[in-house]
């Protein structure tokens, strides 16, 4: 579980920083590496090449594991949400 949240509170600073303000590319390139790398971790087999229906499958597996560990982890997403708030908050 700690290996994943570095990569959690990367997500939830790169939701919050889209939400708020444009991207450069740079940030876009490193918070969309870092959500393709979330959701692998959801997963339990060796990823599929990218462009593959069975990546695109493991994608949404990835997803949805996600989606299943916020639910089940409620407290936590708030509180790595609201670190990522506080983040932003005093970026220079």
């Amino acid at each position: 579980m700690s290996q994943i949240l570095p990569l959690l509170s990367l997500y939830y600073l790169c939701d919050l920083a889209a939400a708020e303000r444009w991207m450069n590319k740079e940030e876009v390139d490193r918070c969309m590496a870092n959500y393709n790398e979330l959701k692998l971790e959801f997963i339990d087999e060796t990823p599929a090449p990218l462009g593959t229906p069975e990546r695109a499958a493991q994608n949404l597996l990835g997803y949805r594991g996600l989606k299943a560990w916020e639910a089940a982890n409620p407290e936590l997403v708030e509180e790595l949400r609201a670190e990522a708030r506080l983040r932003l908050r005093h970026r220079p």
